[in-house]
């Protein structure tokens, strides 16, 4: 897999001691006539000098430095408006102290301190979320480079739009989402990171009849056999392949990674485990022993049958299915048995 294009951190701190001056010398700018500028401008520079000084360690303490900006989400911007909040209160309080004691000459305009504040706010989280469109953007157009295939989702919930996101961004699976299918009402003619959901689940054989899928993706976790059955079934008929995204549990089990869809298979159709037989302790329990197969006319009887002949029991008895011929042939094998079972003892029986 591809990985996205990033710019080293610090590269991200020389960018920082720029936009640190330029929203110092701008929320002067901003509050001040072009007339007034000079006359403010000893104050300027010092609050320039003590927002560097003080801005920059708030910024590492808060791990600004420690991050891949190309993933960013709202996680960090929760990050970037604490820290910037941090770092203009510190650097307002010091400025204020300096206007008290005398130390800034002539004075400065304090509501400056408070568009700094803005300012920082938009210069230092707008460049770090402008590196993540960037990199977007980067690994879109690689996309539209390559001849990918086209995958229809089932299913517009949380775990579609993952789906989604690592299709949009993984050159690995080679497929492009080109639309979702979805129940519920709500969500119809609405797009998940801009791609579209074109109908419901039932919609599918017409979906495939008219539009070019080259394969289809169930992204319901929860979904019930019927579901899967009938996508399957659909699938089948086009020859397309169908897919579904791994369960929640075999993800947190760390069996597979989102970004490896699977093929549906028994246990998707039945949503039960597959049973585990031991064969060992079946033919231990089975070898040597007289077994009886009731209704071993029928399908599952015969397979019965057939496995049970394989663990080499001593006898091997069936019984038909009917009702008054299946309690007929019970009470005879039950009279055989018991005479077999006197027999072993070397006793007489009526």
């Amino acid at each position: 897999m591809s990985s996205r294009p990033h710019i080293r951190n610090r590269f991200v701190l020389i960018g920082d001691l720029a936009l640190i001056i330029v929203s110092v010398l701008g929320s002067f700018a901003l509050r001040l006539d072009v007339s007034e500028l000079p006359f403010y401008f000893p104050a300027a520079l010092l609050m320039c000098v003590v927002a560097l000084l003080v801005k920059v360690p708030v910024y590492f303490s808060f791990g600004l430095y420690r991050r891949l900006w190309v993933y960013a989400s709202t996680s960090e911007l929760r990050l970037i408006t604490v820290a910037v909040t941090a770092a203009s209160v510190l650097t307002s309080g010091v400025m204020l102290l300096f206007s008290s004691i005398g130390f800034i000459q002539p004075g400065m305009p304090r509501s400056a301190l408070g568009i700094d504040w803005l300012f920082s706010l938009v210069l230092i989280g707008g460049s770090r979320f402008a590196l993540r469109i960037l990199a977007e953007q980067s690994s879109a157009s690689r996309a539209a480079l390559r001849e990918n295939r086209r995958a229809l989702i089932i299913g517009a919930g949380d775990a579609g739009a993952l789906v989604v996101r690592e299709l949009q961004k993984s050159s690995q699976l080679n497929l492009f989402p080109v639309g979702f299918l979805d129940d519920d009402p709500a969500k119809q003619n609405h797009q998940i990171y801009g791609v579209s959901v074109i109908g419901k689940v039932s919609k599918l054989p017409e979906v495939l009849e008219n539009q070019r899928i080259d394969e289809v993706i169930i992204a319901i976790p929860s979904a019930p056999g019927k579901i899967i059955r009938a996508v399957n079934d659909a699938c089948r008929k086009k020859g397309i392949l169908s897919r579904t995204m791994p369960g929640i549990y075999e993800l947190l089990g760390g069996k597979v990674s989102v970004n490896r869809l699977r093929e549906v298979d028994i246990t998707d159709l039945l949503r039960r485990d597959h049973v585990r037989v031991n064969d060992e302790q079946v033919g231990q329990a089975l070898e040597g022993k007289c077994v009886l197969v009731t209704g071993a006319g029928g399908s599952i009887g015969r397979e019965l049958c057939r496995q049970i002949a394989r663990r080499n029991p001593s006898q091997l008895d069936l019984a038909r299915s009917r009702r008054k011929q299946h309690l007929r042939d019970l009470a005879r094998i039950a009279k055989r048995l018991f005479r077999a079972e006197i027999d072993s003892h070397h006793c007489r029986y009526p």
